[in-house]
């Protein structure tokens, strides 16, 4: 019997659903010069709006984990997806700062089941051989929402206003959920559409993990692994340059570059299509070494720390006055980044015990979403302080660089195991 292949529509329906995510957050930022100028909003102020999504975002990691392995993925994102697309569309009305700050950070809430769901689903339905890539594929929904997008949102926003493409981009959500519903379930063996040789296949590839009953683990316990600070700085650090160019990028371009903000959405377009091509070659490079028989862990390792060296390249485009060359180094920093966006998930699967991914990927997405708190208001404080957004990229590049040293010696090749009481 040959096999369906519904596992991958389950990741396309991931990689969608992490694109309007991303798209849905990005929004701000492409927005950012004509909010400013309609609200009367300084750089300060401006990145105290781009934080407070992320001031519940990353507390509501922590029982989103417990919520998605009870649950289950299914119900989890119908809720979560819903939520934060009636969000995006109220931002749309927004007429104050405190208005869209309180929206902004009901809209956290909404979001912060996105990662571990992802990490769930892919972890219940493709063999670990398989991960990486599917990873990369979901991942690369950061590039597509976050720069992809950003030319069309840049076009709606010159022609219509802010306030409309907010509204645009939330309706898409809606449309989502109905797939969905229609096409997931929790589990390969609860799926209609789903044959037996599928079905085989996945669990097959799982090996005796598969076997292995669920495991109780706190978020304290976990702490005790030092495999688990690597993760949750090197997630921090990624977050870190990502959100600081998703609030920040056509903004620095428009202000410091001296780009016209259509110009700029062009422009923001070409980082973030390498950061789609190095999610992809991420996950297919560690999946490939798997094959190869390399450990698991190590092979996402490995990666990881290639891929956090890259961003370093953001730190000599602060030197020139070339507004190309500039562009060109943020691209390399950006799409070098990807290579480890594509696993960060992926390793979490690895290392996490089993029926433990999603409370693991909580407290991982937890730690790394500081970084949203931190990166736009301390960037934003840094510009008014500066007149400059040198200091801010040389601090982020520094960030990244010890991530790639954090992956090397801190992650062990094995799973975490934890013993019995």
């Amino acid at each position: 019997m040959k096999r369906t292949r519904v596992r991958w529509l389950v990741v396309i329906l991931l990689f969608v659903a992490t694109s309007i995510n991303y798209m849905d957050r990005a929004i701000l930022g492409i927005a950012g010069p004509m909010i400013m100028e309609d609200l009367s909003l300084n750089a300060v102020q401006f990145g105290l709006l781009g934080s407070a999504f992320f001031w519940t975002y990353a507390i509501m990691q922590l029982p989103v984990g417990m919520i998605i392995d009870r649950l289950g993925a299914r119900l989890t994102y119908t809720i979560a997806v819903i939520w934060w697309s009636l969000c995006t569309v109220l931002t749309g009305f927004g007429r104050s700062l405190g208005m869209l700050i309180g929206i902004r950070a009901l809209m956290g809430i909404g979001e912060a089941p996105a990662f571990p769901t992802n990490t769930r689903a892919i972890s219940d339905w493709l063999p670990p051989h398989e991960r990486g890539i599917a990873n990369g594929i979901f991942g690369s929904g950061v590039a597509v929402g976050v720069g992809l997008s950003t030319p069309l949102l840049a076009w709606v926003i010159n022609n219509w206003g802010w306030r409309i493409s907010f509204v645009a981009a939330g309706l898409l959500g809606f449309v989502w959920v109905v797939f969905w519903l229609l096409f997931f379930k929790n589990r390969p063996n609860e799926s209609a559409i789903t044959n037996e040789a599928e079905k085989q296949y996945i669990e097959a590839g799982k090996g005796n993990s598969a076997k292995q009953d669920s495991v109780k683990v706190s978020y304290f316990q976990f702490l005790k692994f030092r495999s688990v600070w690597g993760i949750l700085y090197g997630l921090f650090s990624y977050n870190y340059l990502t959100y600081l160019m998703m609030t920040w990028l056509p903004t620095y371009l428009v202000v410091e570059r001296n780009m016209t903000l259509l110009n700029a959405g062009f422009a923001t377009l070409v980082p973030w299509i390498a950061s789609f091509l190095g999610n992809l070659l991420g996950g297919y490079l560690s999946d490939t070494l798997i094959k190869k028989g390399w450990n698991p862990i190590k092979a996402r390792k490995v990666v990881l720390a290639t891929g956090m060296v890259f961003p370093i390249a953001i730190i000599p485009s602060v030197f020139t006055e070339n507004s190309i060359t500039a562009l060109t180094l943020i691209t390399i920093a950006i799409g070098g980044a990807g290579l480890a966006g594509g696993i960060l998930w992926a390793t979490v699967s690895d290392l996490a015990p089993i029926g433990a991914e999603g409370k693991l990927a909580g407290l991982q997405n937890f730690v790394g979403n500081l970084a949203g708190w931190i990166a736009p208001v301390a960037t934003g404080a840094l510009v008014a302080y500066y007149s400059s957004f040198s200091i801010a990229l040389i601090i982020t590049g520094a960030i990244c660089l010890l991530a790639s040293i954090g992956y090397i010696f801190l992650i062990k090749n094995e799973k975490i195991v934890i013993p019995a009481n």
